[in-house]
């Protein structure tokens, strides 16, 4: 008989094995959930009797929380902790731990992927030539990555990441935005910090890295893009928040800057109908920046270890709710 129950309140990954090596010999059993559980009576009815949980987007709430008998800790497959409430269980002393930096090479490599299908135009090339249109010639805009002015909004861990695979396309300079990290820190990486303005009426190409925060929503508005370069490329990879929207559609519309690879937007899933769809200087991708067959495997490995640990009577590595 199991010394532990533990239940995964969100289905969705394609094996739960990863979990079951961890935590089975330590007498723990794993209980996968009939269903998605997408409201808090569906977590409540399958793991008020837990003793940890393992959750992706599943509400994890006062009422939730509250109901839980003897849950020792809430383990989030993921960075955000947003749809936990955090105080409710300090309060009841119960860890909620996450996992911060599984996708660290994941978004960063979407992150160069991105940027250089829209230096290249890649899925234009791609739809003409499925056309039948073979373009030996053509006289689009598409400009080099080497001596090109790069601009980092945002300097942790995804933009080193970003900035340490750029360095082999030998940009001219490496400006940062980051008002939390020193110049020296900076400097030591070889870039610049500067100002946001500075920033974006300098860079050929940006990329946002920022998390988002009441200071840095909308800090891509409208008068963010007339500052930015005419033949300027923009991708985000962090918050769609971080970027006013429908000011980008209207820049990207009426060429105030030539491109914009987005991975995340301010409302997901991104309807059909939204704008961007139907412009040709976007690359749209739904918020996979963050997957690989190995950042799955890391993802799961390390949540069910702060499980692990939390029921071995240790801390989790990776607590987000102290006391």
């Amino acid at each position: 008989m199991a010394h532990y129950k533990v239940v995964a309140v969100n289905r969705g990954y394609e094996t739960y094995q990863f979990e079951r090596d961890i935590l089975e010999p330590m007498g723990a059993e794993l209980v996968l959930t009939a269903e998605d559980c997408t409201a808090e009576d569906q977590v409540i009815k399958a793991a008020q009797d837990a003793d940890a949980v393992l959750v992706r987007e599943a509400p994890i709430g006062q009422r939730v929380i509250e109901a839980f008998q003897r849950c020792r800790i809430i383990a989030r497959y993921g960075v955000g902790v947003d749809n936990v409430d955090l105080q409710t269980a300090r309060k009841r002393k119960i860890y909620v731990s996450n996992v911060p930096d599984y996708g660290t090479e994941d978004v960063s490599d979407h992150a160069v992927a991105l940027l250089l299908a829209c230096i290249r135009q890649l899925p234009l090339r791609d739809r003409n030539l499925r056309r039948g249109i073979f373009e030996s010639d053509i006289r689009d805009e598409i400009y080099r990555t080497t001596g090109k002015t790069l601009g980092l909004v945002g300097y942790g861990k995804i933009a080193r990441a970003f900035h340490r695979k750029w360095r082999g396309f030998l940009p001219g300079r490496v400006l940062v935005c980051d008002p939390f990290v020193t110049a020296e820190v900076i400097r030591a990486n070889e870039a610049e910090k500067v100002d946001l303005d500075t920033l974006l009426a300098a860079s050929d190409y940006i990329t946002l890295h920022t998390p988002l925060t009441p200071e840095s929503r909308h800090i891509i508005d409208a008068a963010a893009l007339t500052k930015m370069k005419k033949t300027a490329i923009l991708v985000n990879t962090s918050r769609g928040a971080v970027v006013d929207e429908t000011a980008l559609v209207t820049a990207l519309r009426n060429g105030q800057i030539l491109a914009a690879g987005l991975d995340v937007f301010e409302k997901e899933p991104l309807g059909q109908d939204h704008p961007l769809v139907a412009l040709p200087n976007v690359i749209l991708t739904s918020h996979v920046a963050w997957y690989s067959k190995d950042s799955v495997q890391e993802l799961q490995t390390r949540a069910a270890q702060e499980v692990r640990r939390v029921l071995a009577g240790e801390r989790p590595v990776c607590w987000v709710n102290p006391w």
